[in-house]
């Protein structure tokens, strides 16, 4: 009986041990989560940017008078502020090119440099009219400027902060452009019955050295396609050019005179880059 008994339980564990072993062999590993890269701001890339421009135009001028000016001429004018001084204003423009950069990350720090070469052909025109009649005697004077951008550059060092796709940025550097500035003053009328003209012209088209300073943020897209937007102020300096000419009437004291003018701007603008992937 005991012997019967024994032998059961042994089966009974046996046919345990056999369903158990049966159940670990079909059970499947439990799935890994899949492990989140941290996108990389690292690398090369190459792009187009397009916005708009405002630029600040500022020119001022002084005048050179004769050592004996007759009545009623530009020279006389000029004396009781009736000759422009300068003219100022803001004109505005569709501006776009492109850039190439690179950037380097330290954990969220991305340093980087760019730079950018772009069309900017905004320009400015005044115009000022000015007449004057003293009996039979009469003058008109008329003052013409343009000032404008014809292309601008800029090298900057950009340093921001990541949050994985997503970059905001503060940025700096040099900016360089293209500057023509061009003056014309002319004058008729009559003195003592005589009749009178006289043109006075200048200009200057040169490439001027300044800086620029602004912001922006940038998005991936993808691996290699990135989405910024940008704002940049820039300053050009100062240029100044001669106003020279002359006059049919002998008594006539004005000589011409000098032109100074000063540009700057604001760039508002989006812009697609293409990175090339780094491993």
């Amino acid at each position: 009986m005991k012997t019967r008994m024994l032998l059961a339980g042994v089966l009974i564990a046996g046919a345990s041990a056999t369903a158990d072993a049966a159940d670990l062999s079909g059970r499947r590993p439990a799935p890994v989560a899949p492990t989140m890269v941290a996108y990389s701001w690292n690398g090369f890339y190459v792009g187009v940017n397009a916005g708009y421009a405002w630029t600040q135009n500022d020119t001022r001028y002084s005048y050179r008078l004769g050592d004996n000016p007759g009545p009623d001429d530009i020279a006389e004018f000029n004396a009781a502020g009736l000759v422009p001084q300068g003219f100022r204003g803001n004109r505005g423009g569709f501006i776009g090119g492109g850039q190439v950069g690179y950037n380097y990350q330290i954990g969220a720090l991305v340093l980087g440099v760019e730079a950018d070469f772009q069309s900017l052909n905004v320009k400015r025109r005044s115009n000022q009219a000015t007449s004057f009649r003293d009996g039979a005697d009469s003058t008109t004077i008329v003052t013409a400027a343009e000032a404008g951008v014809d292309w601008l550059g800029t090298v900057r060092a950009r340093a921001g902060v990541a949050f994985d796709r997503a970059l905001i940025y503060a940025t700096g550097g040099l900016a360089y452009g293209r500057l023509t500035n061009q003056t014309s003053i002319t004058a008729a009328g009559v003195v003592d019955n005589v009749a009178y003209a006289g043109a006075w012209r200048g200009g200057k088209s040169d490439t001027r050295v300044g800086w620029t300073i602004g912001a922006g943020a940038e998005y991936a897209l993808t691996q290699n396609i990135t989405l910024k937007a940008e704002y940049l102020y820039y300053d050009l300096g100062r240029t100044s050019y001669a106003i020279s000419g002359g006059s049919s009437d002998p008594t006539e004291g004005f000589l011409g005179g000098t032109a100074r003018h000063k540009e700057t701007g604001s760039i508002a603008r989006a812009g697609l880059n293409w990175k090339f992937t780094t491993y």
